[in-house]
């Protein structure tokens, strides 16, 4: 998120603070966690950890100041459920890099994911956290829909309704909520350790699109700025702010068009991932997996006044995202084979 408040004086100690925050540093985490499997390492978040995150919501402007919470049952029953059919080279990875999953209340947003600098400084490491409270209050086609919905500020006029499925029926729990979330998170988590795109803090603008993954859908324009290969026909694309709701940059009378721009002239799996090359790889990791691999319905339906619904499904069976999907399936056969490698299919 780009902090473009002005230089205060509790600003600048702020952002000092921020970065020095021992959290991000595998020194503070030490090599306890190693010892316990993947989906174990779930606890209520340290103070330091409560404190990085309060900063960096302040300094982004949004109102809510986290605090730890003691983790559900469900917490642990889907993070295990997910840990036992991950492909063996990427539980690997996982369990190799997940340093731990914490437990707040009040994040700001469902998850959040965060790198952790080895000894020599590099981006080796992660620690997710997910908000207690969004997650226990809705089952998994509500917070789907609930999510979705906050990238659209409410009309008085010309509304559409848009629903999300991503569970059936007698599927659809609070416990696949976290799933789905958990997937998201872990995406993050591991795009960073296995190098598909630039570390989260690169200065080196230049550097996504020489990498394969990002390469498919990302270019550096003539301002050198990242922006997609589809801006011109996905207009609505630099627009989108997830958990904005009210403060949303696109009204709810931007939704069709919004989401028929995503569908029918982009390569992105979700909307969610049209948001940066960070949030691409997070949501195919999730998709993917959720949609190709444990066949879950992935759906979204759009009922706009006066017209037919529109249902947009998942793009992995489809051509837009064939490369994407070769990419993927090369990647969770072997995620930590070298990038460039793997760049060669394409």
């Amino acid at each position: 998120m780009g902090l473009l408040l002005s230089c205060t004086s509790r600003e600048a100690d702020l952002r000092q603070k921020y970065r020095e925050s021992p959290v991000i540093a595998i020194q503070y985490w030490g090599e306890k966690w190693k010892t316990h499997p993947l989906w174990q390492r779930i606890a209520p978040a340290p103070a330091e950890l409560v404190e990085r995150i309060s900063i960096e919501n302040e300094l982004s402007g949004f109102s809510e100041r986290p605090v730890d919470a003691h983790p559900p049952p469900e917490f642990f029953e889907a993070l295990k459920l997910i840990a036992s059919r991950l492909p063996g080279p990427v539980k690997r990875l996982a369990e190799e890099r997940v340093i731990g999953i914490f437990t707040v209340n009040d994040l700001g947003s469902s998850g959040y994911t965060e790198a952790v600098r080895d000894e020599h400084g590099k981006e080796t490491y992660a620690i997710i956290v997910l908000d207690k409270g969004v997650l226990l209050k809705r089952k998994a086609n509500e917070w789907g829909t609930w999510k979705e919905n906050s990238v659209f500020k409410p009309q008085t006029y010309g509304n559409s309704v848009l629903r999300v499925k991503i569970e059936t029926e007698e599927n659809d729990s609070v416990v696949n909520a976290i799933h789905f979330v958990l997937l998201h998170e872990l995406g993050h988590a591991l795009g960073m350790a296995s190098c598909v795109h630039p570390p989260w803090d690169d200065s080196k603008l230049a550097s996504p699109v020489k990498l394969p993954f990002p390469k498919l859908s990302w270019k550096m324009n003539k301002d050198g700025k990242i922006v997609s290969l589809f801006d011109d026909t996905f207009p609505e694309r630099g627009s989108i702010r997830y958990y904005s709701f009210e403060k949303a940059p696109l009204s709810n009378n931007q939704i069709l068009s919004t989401y028929k721009n995503l569908k029918n002239h982009s390569n992105f799996p979700s909307l969610q991932a049209s948001a940066s090359q960070w949030e691409d790889f997070a949501e195919s990791f999730a998709t993917y997996f959720h949609v190709v691999l444990e066949k879950r319905p992935w759906q979204v339906m759009i009922e706009a006044s006066g017209q037919f619904p529109v249902i947009i499904d998942s793009c992995w069976n489809e051509s837009i995202c064939a490369e994407k999907k070769l990419f993927m399936t090369k990647w969770f056969a072997d995620p930590q084979s070298p990038p460039a490698k793997r760049g060669e299919v394409f």
